[in-house]
């Protein structure tokens, strides 16, 4: 899975099943999990280390100088990210079910959601050298539109881990294609390979 939509697709796909909707007829062979789920979570970072990484990003962007809406956009992303990791601690349960993962993954769906937004300003609005360098003379071999994507990217891969591990006990028969996700978050070359596209329409609507 090397591309955003199909990660939001699943994210649409893992609440629909949670609130008992079948699962779109390409994704039928696969069955919500009815068995426990132990907590806390195994694999899982703890929110004040992801609030931290997030902080730290949104340092630079506050020091950048790109434009308020996207610096808008992508700070809503961090927090979402961050309340995702929260609510999963927030389960005051040993042994609970997949239900209690409604909520991490509705936060996530929220973030895919505004990185989806922000993409679309992006494209529409592409970023300016005067937004990520101080000066003319300060520009690299790198694009600000390819420093920007980058930047995101690196943003996207811990909210997409953390989405894969919630994936993987919500709908638990299809493990080859977590360990395939989870294997190419650790490649150096992901970045090169990810593709960062927007859902189609009919898809971008997320449930309530």
């Amino acid at each position: 899975m090397s591309r955003f939509s199909t990660y939001y697709d699943w994210t649409v796909t893992a609440r629909k099943c949670l609130d008992g909707d079948p699962p779109p007829r390409h994704l039928a062979e696969f069955r919500l999990w009815r068995g426990p789920i132990h907590f806390p979570l195994l694999g899982v970072e703890h929110s004040s280390r992801v609030a931290y990484f997030y902080r730290e990003l949104v340092k630079e962007v506050d020091r950048s100088r790109l434009d308020e809406k996207r610096k808008e956009l992508y700070k809503n992303f961090t927090i979402r990210v961050i309340s995702a990791h929260t609510a999963i601690e927030e389960v005051w349960v040993s042994i609970g079910t997949v239900s209690q993962l409604r909520k991490p993954l509705g936060h996530l769906a929220e973030a895919l959601k505004i990185m989806v937004e922000l993409k679309e300003y992006d494209d529409k609005y592409p970023v300016h050298w005067s937004e990520v360098f101080p000066t003319e003379d300060a520009r690299c071999s790198q694009s600000p539109v390819e420093l920007w994507f980058n930047f995101k990217l690196e943003s996207i891969r811990p909210c997409l881990a953390f989405l894969v591990r919630l994936l993987r006990l919500v709908l638990p028969y299809c493990l080859d294609i977590w360990n395939e996700c989870e294997m190419s978050f650790r490649k150096k070359q992901w970045i090169l390979l990810f593709v960062l596209d927007s859902p189609k329409p009919r898809r971008i609507r997320t449930p309530a």
